[in-house]
């Protein structure tokens, strides 16, 4: 085996990919470690073969020893790695301190630590919490007094985790005057052999020690052992912790990918995979695996181009934290009546790692800054509510309701025009006299949004259409719906699709030219209805009813799921709308419109037949939920928006709500759960269309959009009490248009079961 590894280790010109995958290869072939020690052993080993072979630290610069691949690249190395079960470094405490050593170290300082801490010859631990100073970080006490080339620490650190394994605490000590406090604080790179340090275990709730007191007595540390300038520690620690936020979590997305994925198994082992209060547990948590893997990717996209990922990161983090502890209560439960056994006992269910996992899972909310504290973090530092502490307010990352993370340049561009545009044909007053008109719309918006390029943004070009992507067509749509837009943007673009995967070239250039559209075919809450309750064709003509019709009243284009009498097949059909007659219905959303569709013998078009309609439905049903998904995170956004902003105006008790915990972090969630369905549903709409989970994608991302836009918008009334209940009010706006999306398409609860058949199907 060492003269194969030495071979593989060779290999060190050519594609990154095939050297890895030689590497990989071989590991897959040598024998698994028994033994805790053995298996820690074996990681240090992995580390330095790595290294020996270039094929360490994906993402760090070539000149610090990494492999600097793109963000694709990234996530493609740590697919590879995890689906080969490689290791992964016995110390991730190193990948906070090693950015911030990139960053702010001197040569000296990158030559000296870089490589033994990438080879795992050398192991460090994170000396910041203290007894008095945990999420209040800036009130740490410990002190570094300057004696001539060295600092004496005195002082203690608590919480420090692998404080008995590590050859290096990377801390924060107190230089300047004593108090709280950002400025005066100090980061030192301290020898853990250093005399004067002592190291006292700490046993947590698990049973374990890995955590530790650290005191300090009289430590000498060289200055030349500082990093950056003296007094400058906090700005360089946001470096460590950007990182740990944005990086980390790029390798956890794969880590918990196949964590949950043993959850999906242990449900179908211990017989829970038809209970349905179960799977809509499963359904949650492969939702925030993948909400993370899409917050992930896009802090990294933000740190690769050089920008701040503390917005999206500081979002993540609190994600991860509770996801966490949401995953392993599920597993705890799903060991059933094994749940009363402790890690060692006989019979535990495997070998009690989900015991064990869900003890240590309570660490996750408290550790590097509570879940309360990242809730602060986010109402105050990214959505710029006013401080709980009275320390007025900074500004917003972004302005609330807008991506946390800069857009590509050409969503960007499109929704700064689209925004502008829509915003100056609506206002709360005309909608709200909208009640008296429910089957008319907006037709001047309309002209203005056909000449834009909707609804067929991404049609193909050989139809007319913009040929753009799907993600394009998702942004835009949720720019319109976080403005109200009174158009039926939604069900024609839907139409469009019903009629492109069809193969209706003809009827597909006239909505594409900018007629209106819709689609009639019955609901309930699994959707679409395909098999019962359709209309029916017999010799050319139509007869049927069908209620509740999205856009019937105003569209120039009415496309029919209907049945053949002479063969019992489906069949798509296109009727005259002065051919049947469309009942106006008074719909829950004052934006839109509803109808019942009638024909008696109305003249029909067949548009496709039997297998062709299948097919069509299948392909469009994908993009309808995501259109419909794309509304409600417009809506979920604006609402975010105007609760944000009426909490940092509105005062109680002399200052402003929004400095009040009970309402900032409120907020914050609503930004959690507005931008974590805003990345989901661009990731599945970036899906192609041929991807096995595509469709899993969809349905998730679609599920947690509808729920969330109407839960922010109930959110978005309470916070705004009273005056939010007003009819003047335009929130009550936003929570008619939430609810009305969450009947379409498919309500988010048989999404949510349908994505669970999928899991199982693919693990099967």
């Amino acid at each position: 085996m060492e003269q194969k590894t030495t071979a593989v280790l060779e290999a060190t010109t050519g594609d990154w990919r095939d050297r890895l995958a030689a590497l990989l290869d071989d590991y897959r072939k040598r024998p698994r470690p028994a033994t805790s020690r053995e298996r820690f052993e074996a990681a240090k080993a992995w580390q330095s073969e790595l290294v020996d072979a270039g094929l360490a630290a994906p993402g760090w610069p070539r000149e610090a020893g990494g492999m600097e691949l793109s963000l694709e690249d990234q996530l493609d190395y740590y697919r590879m790695t995890t689906q080969a079960g490689a290791p992964k470094h016995p110390c991730g405490l190193s990948f906070i301190v090693a950015p911030t050593i990139i960053v702010h170290g001197t040569q000296e300082q990158k030559d000296r630590f870089l490589e033994p801490l990438l080879r795992a010859d050398e192991f460090w631990c994170q000396g910041f919490s203290e007894p008095g100073a945990g999420s209040d970080l800036a009130s740490l006490s410990t002190r570094a007094v300057r004696d001539g080339d060295v600092y004496r620490v005195t002082g203690q650190k608590i919480w420090t985790t692998m404080a008995d394994k590590a050859d290096w605490i990377f801390a924060l000590v107190r230089t300047g005057a004593p108090g709280r406090g950002t400025s005066g604080i100090t980061y030192l790179l301290i020898p853990m052999n250093s005399p004067g340090i002592e190291v006292r275990p700490l046993r947590d709730a698990a049973g374990g020690h890995h955590f530790a007191e650290v005191f300090f007595d009289d430590v000498e540390v060289p200055v030349a052992n500082r990093l950056g300038e003296e007094g400058g520690g906090w700005s360089i620690m946001r470096t460590s912790l950007g990182h740990e936020r944005a990086t980390a979590f790029l390798a956890d997305e794969f880590r918990y990918r196949g964590t949950v994925d043993k959850v999906f198994k242990l449900a179908a082992e211990q017989g829970y995979a038809n209970d349905p209060l179960i799977r809509q547990e499963l359904a949650k948590v492969e939702t925030n695996v993948r909400a993370i893997a899409a917050n992930s990717a896009r802090a990294l996209d933000a740190v690769l181009r050089n920008e701040d990922p503390g917005g999206v990161a500081s979002v993540n983090r609190l994600v991860k934290s509770e996801f966490e502890q949401h995953m392993h209560r599920l597993a705890l439960r799903l060991t059933g009546s094994g749940a009363v056994l402790n890690t060692r006992s006989e019979s535990v269910v495997e070998k009690g790692r989900w015991t064990y996992g869900y003890v240590m899972a309570r660490a996750a909310t408290i550790g590097a800054g509570t879940a309360e504290i990242q809730r602060n973090t986010i109402a105050e530092n990214v959505l710029g509510l006013p401080s709980h502490r009275g320390e007025g307010r900074r500004d917003p990352v972004v302005s609330p309701g807008r991506p946390l993370t800069a857009p590509e340049e050409d969503e960007a561009a499109l929704r700064d025009v689209l925004g502008d545009l829509v915003s100056s044909y609506v206002d709360t007053e005309k909608l709200l006299a909208r009640e008296s008109t429910p089957g008319d719309y907006d037709i001047g918006l309309w002209d203005e949004l056909v000449k834009f390029g909707l609804p067929g943004l991404s049609a193909p070009e050989s139809l007319g259409g913009g040929g753009q992507s799907l993600r394009l067509l998702c942004a835009a749509v949720e720019e319109a719906a976080y403005h109200l837009a009174p158009v039926p943007l939604v069900p024609t673009a839907v139409t469009l699709e019903v009629l492109v995967a069809a193969g209706a070239d003809e009827q597909a250039r006239t909505v594409v030219s900018g007629a209106t559209a819709a689609f009639v075919a019955p609901i309930d809450d699994t959707g679409w209805v395909l098999d019962s309750g359709l209309p029916v064709l017999d010799g050319g003509r139509l007869t049927g009813r069908i209620e509740r019709v999205a856009g019937a009243p105003v569209a120039d284009v009415l496309v029919v799921l209907a049945t053949d009498a002479a063969t019992g097949d489906r069949v798509l059909v296109s009727v005259q709308p002065a051919d049947v007659t469309v009942t106006v219905q008074n719909a829950v959303d004052l934006t839109a419109t509803v109808g019942i569709v009638t024909a008696n013998g109305a003249p029909a078009t067949v548009l496709a037949s039997g297998q062709a309609v299948d097919d069509a439905l299948i392909r469009a049903r994908r993009v309808a939920q995501l259109l419909v998904a794309a509304d409600s995170v417009g809506i979920a956004n604006r609402a975010l928006a105007m609760a944000v902003d009426w909490a940092g105006q509105r005062e109680q008790f002399g200052q402003p709500i929004g400095s009040y915990q009970a309402i900032s972090h409120r907020c914050a969630y609503m930004l959690v759960g507005a931008e974590g369905a805003r990345g989901q549903v661009l990731s599945a709409a970036d899906c192609v269309e041929n991807d096995p989970d595509a469709a899993t994608s969809a349905n998730l991302a679609t599920a947690a959009a509808l729920s969330t836009a109407v839960t922010a918008a109930e959110d978005c009334i309470q916070i705004h009490g009273g005056i939010g209940f007003t009819w003047e009010h335009p929130a009550h706006l936003l929570l008619r248009r939430a609810t009305a999306n969450e009947a379409w398409i498919g309500r988010p609860e048989v999404l949510r079961d349908r994505a669970v058949s999928e899991v199982f199907d693919r693990l099967a």
